[in-house]
C-alpha cells in the first residue's frame, strides 16, 4: 500500500460495507537458523518476558572497526534479483505469499534461511525474533485449476483464485469455496460447462440469462477493470453473475500503455468483491499469455472445468521476522523495513524487491566484515496488504526500541512505470506541517547522502498512510518509504498501482529485471541509511526532546487500528506538545510501573477479534489493572476512558460490532461512569458549556453511529449528540485527578483533515 493510494482503496472497502483462536494456517515456528544465531520466538501476545527479551538495550560492543572492504562496492544486483525470484516463486498459483497464509510464512522462512548463512554477522551476535499476531480476516487460496478440452484433448492452464474483501466478513465468504469461516478441511468446488467468450461490457448487456446459465464465462478483464471503468466495472460484474454462469474465468492481458487494462486488482479487491446478492461460484484469474494461441485458443475449447478451494479465517494468523545486527553503539538504532506478503500474486516488485534489499544489506555487511555504527534492525513485516498489521504490531511490542531509534526506512517498493510515465526514487514521509513545521529532515538527509552516488532521491510529504513506516509516525520516529514513482504523474491515470504494475498478475521477476538499475539504487540507499546515519547520528526528530509521558493502554485492544499505531495525528500532536508517547500492548497486563511519571493516560476500548458466532473469550480489565488506574487518578492523574460500539480502522471506518463494548465498565464503573447498550446516531457532536478542554472548539467529529451511551452522575458534560453526552469530565470522590469520558474513540482519530487538533492540544496542555 503506497501513500494516499491506500486511502483510496480503503474508501472503496468502506463502500462495500473479537478473540484469538487456533488457525489452520501454518503458524510461524522457531527459525531453523545456525546455532550461532540467537533466536527469540515471540508469543502471539506481547507477554512482558517476550517483549523484554526482544527489546532490551544490549550491552556495549567493541569500538567500531573500519571494514576490510568498502561495503557499497559489494552490492550485487544479480543476488538481489535472485532473491526476488526466490520469493516470488513461493506457492505459485496457490496463493503465492498472500497475507496471513502459509505462503507468507514460507516467505519469512526463506529470509531466515538466508540470514542463517552469514557467519560474520552470526559472530557479531545476529539475533532473530519471529512474531505471531492476529489479523481480522485472512483468505487462504489452496487450489485453483482450469482444465480445458480442445479437440478432444485435455489441458490444464495456470490460474489464480481471488482474495475477497479485507474487512467485510460476509462479503469475503463468497470467496470461500464452502462459504463457511474457519473451516480447516479442504473443500474443493468443481464447476464445469461449455465455454462462453465475452469480450466487453456491451456483450454482457446483450447476453440473456438463458445464454449464460450453466456456462463457464471467459471474461475480458477490461470489462470489469476498476481502474479503467471505475464504478461501471462493479455494475458489469453484478450483471454477469446475476445471469447464472457456472463459473467465471477473468482473463487479463499485459499492456504497458496508459489507458489500457492490465489486471490491476484482478486478484485482490476486484470488481467482484463489491457485488451483492449474487450466487456463490468459482471466479478464477487467467493471464491470456498463459493460454495457447490466446483468445483464438480459448474459443476452440469445447468444455471447461474449474476447481477451486479457498478458506476464509476470522481471525487469521500472520507474522513478522525481526533481525538485530549489533552495532558498536547499542544506545541508538536504525530500522530498515519491507513487507513479506503479496496481494495474491507473485509480488516481485511489491514487495519482494524491498525484502531482497534488506537481505542484500545484511549480506554486504557480512561480506565486508562491517559492523554497523549503531544497532541495525531489519524487519520483514506480515500482512501489510491487509492494513499494516505487521508494522502496527511491531511498533506496539518494541516501545523501548522506538525510543532509541534514529530513523526508520521502509523499502516498498520497485515499480515498472507505464510507457511515457516518469518515475523517481521517492522518499515519502509525513511531516509536522499541520502543527507548524513542514520539514522532512530524514528524507532530506538521505537524499543528500546518496547524491555523491549519482542517485537523485526526491523527498515527498504525504499526510496519510504510505506503508509500514507509517506505523511509527504516531511514536515520533522519523521515517520514510522508498518507492519508485512519480505521484503527480501517476495519480491522474489511476495511481501507482495501475501506473507501476503493482497488484496485478504481471508483477513478476521479468518486470523486476527490467528495473535492475533502480533496484541497485534502492539497495545503495538502504545501505546508506544503515551506515551513514549511524555514524553521524544527525538530529532528525522534529518535535524535540520530550519532557513528559502519555501512556495509551491497549492491554485489551487487539484491534491494532484502534491504537497509537493508527491514531497518527494524535500521536504527532502529543509529541509536538512535549510528550513521549508510550503504549502498553495487547496481551500485556497493565502494572503501576507502566504509569510511572505519566501526565496523561488513555484507556483504549476493549476490542478483540472474535470468530463468527463466538461471544468472545471474556476479554476485559483485571482487578489489579483497575486498581492501578484508580490509584493513578486518585494521585492526581488525568485518565481518558474511551468507548467504541464497533471495530474501527483507518480514517474512522466503522466495521463490525464490538461485542466487548461493555467490558470497559469493569474499569469505568469504579470511577463513576457506566457505559450502556446501543450506539448513538450521528457523526458530529455539539460542544456545550465552558471548559479549558473545549476552548476554541465548537463541534467534534465522530465515527458514524459509533458512540457508546454512558451515564456519569455529577460529571460536566462537554459535548452531546442527539441530546445525549458523548464527552464528559468528572473528578471521582476523594481523587485529586480527573476522568475524561469519550463515548467514541473516533474523537481521537481522524477521517481526513483532522478537525480535532485544537481539542487534542487542549487535552495535552490540560494534562501537562
Amino acid at each position: 500500500m503506497k501513500g494516499h493510494r491506500l486511502l483510496i482503496i480503503l474508501v472503496c472497502l468502506a463502500l462495500t460495507g473479537c478473540g484469538l483462536h487456533p488457525m489452520p494456517t501454518a503458524a510461524p515456528t522457531r527459525i531453523p537458523t545456525a546455532a550461532a544465531v540467537a533466536t527469540v520466538t515471540a508469543a502471539p501476545t506481547a507477554a512482558p518476558s517476550a517483549t523484554a527479551t526482544a527489546t532490551a538495550t544490549p550491552a556495549a560492543t567493541a569500538a567500531l572497526e573500519r571494514p576490510a572492504t568498502e561495503p557499497m562496492t559489494l552490492i550485487d544486483v544479480d543476488r538481489l534479483l535472485g532473491d526476488i525470484e526466490g520469493m516470488s516463486s513461493i506457492r505459485p498459483h496457490a496463493g503465492w505469499r498472500n497475507s496471513a497464509t502459509p505462503g507468507e510464512a514460507e516467505g519469512l522462512d526463506y529470509v531466515a534461511r538466508r540470514l542463517s548463512a552469514l557467519p560474520y554477522l552470526q559472530g557479531l551476535g545476529l539475533g532473530l525474533e519471529r512474531q505471531e499476531f492476529a489479523v481480522y480476516l485472512a483468505t487462504e487460496l489452496r487450489t485453483a485449476r482450469l482444465r480445458l478440452t480442445v479437440d478432444g484433448q485435455e489441458m490444464d492452464l495456470p490460474v489464480d483464485a481471488q482474495r475477497g474483501p479485507r474487512d467485510d466478513l460476509a462479503a469475503a465468504l463468497r470467496f470461500d469455496s464452502d462459504g463457511q469461516a474457519n473451516d480447516t478441511r479442504p473443500d474443493p468446488v468443481t464447476a464445469a460447462g461449455a465455454p462462453l467468450i465475452v469480450h466487453s461490457a456491451q456483450e454482457v448487456d446483450r447476453l440473456t440469462p438463458t445464454e449464460v446459465r450453466g456456462k463457464v464465462v471467459f471474461l475480458d478483464e477490461a470489462a470489469v477493470d476498476r481502474i479503467v471503468r471505475s464504478n461501471a466495472a462493479v455494475a458489469t460484474a453484478q450483471e454477469l453473475l446475476q445471469k447464472g454462469p457456472a463459473g467465471v474465468v477473468l482473463v487479463t492481458q499485459y499492456s504497458n500503455q496508459p489507458g489500457q487494462a492490465h489486471g490491476t486488482f484482478a486478484g485482490d479487491l476486484s470488481a467482484f468483491c463489491y457485488v451483492q446478492g449474487v450466487p456463490h461460484l468459482p471466479i478464477l484469474d487467467l493471464r491470456l499469455e498463459d493460454a495457447p494461441s490466446g483468445w483464438d485458443g480459448l474459443a476452440r475449447a469445447q468444455a471447461a472445468q474449474l476447481t477451486w478451494d479457498a478458506d476464509v479465517y476470522s481471525p487469521g494468523r500472520s507474522g513478522n521476522l525481526i533481525a538485530r545486527i549489533p552495532g558498536a553503539d547499542p544506545s541508538k538504532a536504525i530500522i530498515l523495513g519491507a513487507h513479506i506478503d503479496s496481494p495474491a500474486n507473485p509480488g516481485a516488485m511489491d514487495d519482494a524487491s524491498g525484502c531482497a534489499v534488506l537481505l542484500e544489506v545484511a549480506r554486504v555487511l557480512d561480506a565486508a566484515h562491517a559492523q554497523p555504527p549503531v544497532d541495525l534492525y531489519l524487519a520483514w513485516f506480515g500482512s501489510e496488504e491487509l492494513g499494516l498489521y505487521g508494522s502496527d504490531y511491531f511498533a506496539a511490542t518494541h516501545q523501548e526500541l522506538l525510543d532509541r531509534t534514529l530513523a526508520m526506512l521502509q523499502v516498498d517498493c520497485l515499480s515498472r512505470p507505464l510507457e511515457g510515465v516518469p518515475a523517481t526514487l521517492s522518499l515519502v514521509g509525513w511531516s509536522y506541517g499541520r502543527l507548524g513545521d513542514a520539514g522532512l529532515p530524514w528524507p532530506d538527509y538521505l537524499a543528500r547522502q546518496v547524491q555523491p552516488l549519482g542517485i537523485e532521491a526526491t523527498p515527498s510529504n504525504l499526510y496519510g498512510l504510505e506503508s509500514d513506516n507509517s506505523a511509527l509516525s504516531g511514536f515520533d520516529v522519523p521515517n520514510a518509504n522508498a518507492i519508485y514513482m512519480d505521484e503527480p504523474a501517476m495519480d491522474p491515470i489511476g495511481g501507482v498501482h495501475y501506473a507501476g504494475h503493482l497488484h496485478d498478475p504481471y508483477d513478476t521477476i521479468e518486470l523486476a529485471r527490467e528495473q535492475a538499475p533502480v533496484l541497485q539504487q534502492m539497495a545503495q540507499l538502504a545501505l546508506t541509511a544503515a551506515l551513514a546515519t549511524g555514524r553521524e547520528q544527525p538530529a532528525l526528530r522534529t518535535a524535540g526532546t520530550p519532557d513528559r509521558r502519555a501512556v495509551l493502554v491497549a492491554s485489551h485492544t487487539e484491534a491494532v487500528h484502534m491504537t497509537p499505531a493508527a491514531l497518527t495525528d494524535l500521536g504527532m500532536l502529543l509529541a509536538w506538545e512535549g510528550y513521549d508517547v508510550d503504549m502498553v500492548p495487547y496481551g500485556q497486563p497493565l502494572t503501576p510501573a507502566d504509569l510511572q511519571g505519566a501526565s496523561l493516560v488513555v484507556a483504549l476500548p476493549v476490542c478483540d477479534y472474535a470468530a463468527p458466532g463466538d461471544p468472545g473469550q471474556g476479554e476485559g480489565w483485571q482487578p489489579q489493572e483497575v486498581d492501578a488506574l484508580a490509584a493513578y487518578v486518585a494521585a492526581g492523574g488525568l485518565l481518558v476512558v474511551t468507548g467504541s460500539a464497533h471495530r474501527l480502522k483507518y480514517m474512522n471506518q466503522v466495521w463490525d460490532e464490538n461485542e466487548d463494548w461493555a467490558a470497559m465498565n469493569a474499569l469505568s464503573s469504579r470511577l463513576g461512569v457506566t457505559f450502556q447498550s446501543g450506539a448513538l446516531p450521528g457523526a458530529e457532536a455539539a460542544v456545550e458549556g465552558q471548559s479549558p478542554l473545549t476552548a476554541g472548539v465548537s463541534s467534534l467529529e465522530l465515527a458514524p453511529n459509533n458512540a457508546v451511551p454512558f451515564a456519569a452522575p455529577g460529571a460536566q458534560v462537554l459535548a452531546r449528540v442527539s441530546g445525549l453526552p458523548v464527552v464528559a469530565l468528572l473528578q471521582p470522590p476523594g481523587a485529586r485527578g480527573q476522568v475524561l469520558v469519550l463515548a467514541d474513540l473516533g474523537i481521537l482519530g481522524a477521517a481526513s483533515e483532522p478537525q480535532h487538533l485544537p481539542f487534542w492540544r487542549n487535552l495535552a496542555r490540560h494534562a501537562g
